[in-house]
């Protein structure tokens, strides 16, 4: 899609910031067959004119942007995935230091590189450090995390990961945070968000993921669960 500078009004002019996740897929094909959006495509410059009017519009928009590309990377759901598709850390580094060209003169736009919580597979395609485009070109460093199944505690999701993250020195945020449904989630909210999160000053901030997609992550898959959020 094109920037999307009609949300300015619901954003930019509350003081709000857009956060981005830019997904590098039509969701109404099959992912794994789009070549046209692939790192070697990018690499090549076969999407510059895009990248062009983008990096132009989200100028004009002045306000504040967070701009997550190929979020999840070290997962296998995606096409940029590193184990899928031909890809490698090598590839995913020279395409995001290529998009990132784009915005050398747009101050208002932050790039967050934003790993999952797991890696799936755990190979070592899949290692951080291995994906981390360096310093220059990351402002934020994200993390995605889902509590699905086994049931694990804030700590169990998050500790390790947040621990890991901490060497790149940005500021670090919960880009994409979500509970299944479950009758422990109302304790889950209340728990992570008034105690454990004052353990980790280095996290600035969080966004949860309310969709019932693959599982019901929303705050208000149940009353107790989103009395819990707002309580929070």
């Amino acid at each position: 899609d094109q920037f999307p500078a009609y949300l300015a009004p619901r954003i930019r002019d509350k003081g709000r910031t857009m956060v981005l996740f830019w997904e590098a897929v039509n969701y109404n094909r099959d992912y794994f067959s789009q070549p046209e959006y692939s790192f070697d495509s990018v690499i090549a410059g076969k999407m510059d004119p895009y990248f062009t009017k983008f990096a132009a519009d989200a100028k004009a928009y002045k306000g504040e942007i967070i701009l997550a590309p190929y979020s999840e990377f070290n997962g296998n759901w995606f096409p940029w995935g590193m184990t899928v598709s031909g890809n490698t850390p090598e590839k995913f580094i020279k395409a995001w230091i290529h998009i990132h060209s784009f915005f050398a003169d747009v101050p208002n736009v932050k790039f967050a590189w934003v790993p999952n919580n797991d890696s799936v597979p755990d190979v070592v395609a899949n290692n951080f450090d291995l994906n981390y485009p360096g310093s220059a070109y990351v402002d934020i460093v994200g993390l995605d995390a889902f509590n699905n199944t086994p049931w694990e505690t804030f700590d169990q999701m998050l500790s390790a990961e947040i621990g890991r993250l901490k060497k790149y020195n940005k500021p670090i945020y919960l880009l994409s945070l979500g509970v299944k449904n479950d009758q422990r989630k109302a304790a889950w909210i209340t728990d992570a968000f008034t105690v454990q999160l004052y353990k980790y000053p280095e996290v600035k901030g969080w966004v949860w993921f309310n969709e019932n997609k693959e599982q019901d992550w929303r705050v208000n898959s149940s009353v107790e669960s989103l009395q819990a959020f707002k309580n929070m």
